[in-house]
């Protein structure tokens, strides 16, 4: 699910998002579409980020770890 809310917002193919997806690797990934992806992340699995976790997350796989210490097991 967390590759299909990225590929949605970012409009890639599911098949082109790993954990090591990141700006550097994805060219749609800019600033303002970081904001679009963390907040559909917030709405589909019903958590909150605060504004360093936002920050924090470079990657993919940073997103996932966010969602894991907020105690949800990401697919």
């Amino acid at each position: 699910m967390l590759y299909d809310v990225i590929a949605g917002i970012l409009k890639v193919p599911v098949s082109s998002i790993s954990d090591d997806s990141s700006p550097e690797t994805l060219r749609r990934w800019d600033s303002l579409r970081h904001l679009d992806l963390m907040t559909a992340v917030e709405d589909a699995y019903s958590v909150r980020f605060s504004t360093g976790e936002i920050l924090r997350a470079k990657s993919v796989g940073d997103v996932r770890r966010l969602l894991r210490e907020k105690g949800l097991e990401v697919d």
